[in-house]
Parts: structure tokens; C-alpha cells; sequence
């Protein structure tokens, strides 16, 4: 069973409970017997070469009128209005933030959304790209695959280019079986789709200097209309595109792991013992839990804010050991940067308020253990994000970053 031990400050003017504000070293989460997760964080598009082609920024300057003759398209394509249709009143949907890009979209709740804001690893205080996947597939428990996938991107250290010279790359592009032009949000750009055999649709947006394109596969009039109703629904947040990370790059001492975590958390290393051979703890500024007793074995706990972290690696077999089945509420089968793992999603019988989610994975004769104990699920982009920063050497998460630029840039 995971433990817990705290360093208490009494509240005097409250009997019958002890109110704790629980510091980085105060709360220690044992990684050996449970796990969790968002499930399959790996996501698939359905080849790399589906992603953006970049398109030589010298091009002839035209105005957004401009019209042309296309290229005629090689596959039967779907062609809709330059107008977008108008988002539907059924069904029930939830507003997602992209911080990096200075936007939000109202998304059904039936679909998995998956943020990748890859950091700049030369500057790490930067961002180099910014990816996102919308779909009907890859929830927790959900299907594997599915017939829609939306999937954006954004590259910030690119040359910027004008409004004339995306407009024109977008009108006279041979790629494109039509360009209508749209403005959404207070953003405008450009509505396509690209012809040939894997085509697909294209919403490009001007961000003043780089570009947002999104693309939605399978080309089908349905898949269609449900990205016209999401790209519809776009706005703008205060403060607009940012490349700033917010993240610092963590490496452990002895060469075990390197992982990403939010500039503003306070973290820190436990000396090996035994056979942990690493430990780090880390907190959000705004973690808080309550520590009661009412009664029983144990003391209640109230995750009331912000997200704790623990991360341990063990010279034992303990990744492999299965948690207890009545404390757990989610269990997948996952892989990050090509190590197979587990991860839970828990709640300790001690555990009230809030939830624990921790990774596991074995490699060459170690357990690696990544846990969570949060507030709420509004912590799920950040803990995701952390998660699949996390590589267990050096030489992986190196090679990993060079496989990523270059997905990204193909």
C-alpha cells in the first residue's frame, strides 16, 4: 500500500482536523504498486507525410482577391462553400485552450484532444513547434483508431513571411484543388484542399509572420462539416501566439532520465538508497492538500489544489508488480519514445479529494516510476505534457528531439 508522511502545522482554531499546506519534501508517494494515465498519448497521423510541406516564401506578391486556375485534382474531392458551416446546437462540447497559439476551440466531448508543444532543446525557454491532434479515437478505454483525425501545426522558427506571400502560396499553389479565402475569430486564412491521391482537407491561418495549418483526414463531406463546426467556433485569447515554453529541461545526476517540467515548480533530488537508485520530487506553486482524521486506520487526505510529482528508479522488478485491482480506475498499455510501459489512473483509500496517476515502465533491469497526485482533471495537459517528455537516457531523448524536427519539417 503507498504511504504517506507529512510535516504538520496545526490549525488550533479548527478541532477534530489538521489543515496542511504539504511542501516538496513533505508528501512521499511510493511509485511501487500503482500507475496511470491518459492512455495512448502515442498518436498516430496516418504517415509523416501528412504533415505540412513547406513552400518556398519567394513568390510573386498578389492581394487576396486574386483569383486563378487550379490544377485539376487526380481523386474525387469534396468541394464546400467558402462560407463554414454554421456550428450545431446538439450534443455536447467542451472549450480547449492552446496556449502556445493564442486560441480556443469548442470541441465535442466525444473527441480525444492531444497537445504537443515540443520545446526547443538548444533553448529551452523556447518552443519550436506546436503540434495538436482532435479525433475519435485514442481516449482511455476507446477505440485505437477511427475515421476522423483533425491535426494542427505550427512552426515558430521559420522566416515570417507576409500576407501577400501566404496568400499567394495558398491561391497558386499546383497542391490545392481550390483556396477559398476565410476569416475566423479574427484570424484569416485560407480554406483548402490539397488534391491528389492522399488528398485531404487544409485550413491555413496567418498568425502575422508564421502560419497554423490544419488538416483533417478522411476527406469525406461528414468529416468535413464536423471540422467546419470546431475551426468555426475559433477565438483569439489575450496575448495572442507565444513561443515561450515555460518548461526547463530536468536531468537526472547519474545519467538516468531527463524530463520537462513547468519553469515555475519547485523540484529536488533524493540521494540513492538501497536500491532506489534515483529520486525527484517536484510541485506545482499552487499544491495544497489537507491531511483529517475522522476516524478509522488512517488520515483522510484532500488534494484541494495544484499538482505533486514523484518520479523513482529502482534496481528491481517492481514496474512489472500489478497494483491492487480495487484501487484501481484506469489501466493502459502505452509507449513513449519507444518504451512500452503501464499507466494507472488511482485513488489511495486515504485519498478523498482528488486522484493519483503514475507511469511504470522496465528497462534493462530497472523500474521507472512517474506519479501524480492531483486537485481535479484541469492538471491533464500538464501532466501529459510532462509525461511524454520523459526519456530514460540521455541518448533517447536526443534522438527523440531530432526525430521530432524532423516530423515536424518533412
Amino acid at each position: 500500500m503507498t504511504t504517506y508522511s507529512y510535516t504538520r502545522s496545526c490549525d488550533q482554531a479548527e478541532e477534530g482536523m489538521k489543515k496542511y499546506r504539504i511542501s516538496i519534501t513533505a508528501l512521499i508517494i511510493s511509485m511501487t504498486l500503482f500507475v496511470t494515465a491518459c492512455g495512448s498519448l502515442g498518436l498516430d497521423v496516418e504517415s509523416t507525410d501528412e504533415l505540412p510541406d513547406q513552400q518556398d516564401p519567394t513568390v510573386e506578391i498578389v492581394t487576396p482577391e486574386h483569383t486563378a486556375e487550379f490544377v485539376q485534382p487526380t481523386a474525387t474531392l469534396i468541394q464546400p462553400t467558402s462560407t463554414l458551416e454554421e456550428p450545431s446546437a446538439t450534443g455536447s462540447t467542451q472549450w480547449h485552450v492552446f496556449e502556445g497559439l493564442g486560441i480556443a476551440l469548442e470541441i465535442p466531448q466525444d473527441l480525444y484532444v492531444r497537445k504537443d508543444p515540443i520545446v526547443n532543446y538548444e533553448d529551452q525557454s523556447k518552443l519550436d513547434s506546436y503540434l495538436f491532434y482532435i479525433q475519435n479515437y485514442g481516449n482511455p478505454g476507446g477505440p485505437s483508431s477511427g475515421d476522423f483525425q483533425m491535426y494542427g501545426t505550427l512552426q515558430y522558427n521559420l522566416p515570417p513571411i507576409s500576407w501577400e506571400e501566404f496568400s499567394d502560396n495558398q491561391i497558386n499553389s499546383p497542391m490545392n484543388a481550390y483556396a477559398n479565402y476565410i476569416e475566423v475569430g479574427g484570424l484569416r486564412g485560407y480554406d483548402t484542399q490539397v488534391a491528389g491521391e492522399r488528398n485531404r482537407f487544409v485550413y491555413h491561418f496567418y498568425m502575422e509572420g508564421p502560419v497554423l495549418s490544419i488538416y483533417v483526414a478522411q476527406p469525406t463531406p461528414e468529416n468535413k462539416a464536423a471540422a467546419d463546426q470546431i475551426i468555426n467556433s475559433l477565438e483569439l485569447l489575450p496575448g495572442g501566439l507565444s513561443d515561450d515554453s515555460h518548461m526547463i529541461l530536468v536531468s537526472d545526476p547519474n545519467q538516468l532520465y531527463q524530463i520537462l517540467i513547468p519553469d515555475d515548480w519547485e523540484y529536488n533530488f533524493h540521494p540513492p538508497a538501497n536500491i532506489q537508485l534515483s529520486g525527484l520530487e517536484a510541485r506545482s506553486a499552487d499544491f495544497e492538500a489537507e491531511s483529517k482524521y475522522e476516524g478509522g486506520p488512517h488520515e483522510n487526505v484532500y488534494y484541494k489544489s495544484g499538482v505533486l510529482m514523484q518520479l523513482q528508479v529502482m534496481d528491481d522488478d517492481s514496474a512489472n508488480n500489478p497494483p491492487f485491482p480495487n484501487l484501481i480506475r484506469g489501466q493502459y498499455d502505452v509507449m513513449y519514445n519507444g518504451i512500452q510501459g503501464t499507466e494507472y489512473i488511482f485513488t489511495q483509500p486515504s485519498t478523498v479529494e482528488g486522484e493519483e496517476r503514475q507511469l511504470q515502465m522496465y528497462y534493462e533491469g530497472k523500474s521507472y516510476m512517474l506519479g501524480f497526485a492531483y486537485a481535479n482533471d484541469t492538471y491533464r495537459d500538464v501532466i501529459d505534457r510532462i509525461i511524454s517528455s520523459f526519456n530514460i537516457t540521455p541518448e533517447t531523448f536526443y534522438q527523440t528531439e531530432l526525430f521530432l524536427r524532423a516530423l515536424v519539417k518533412s
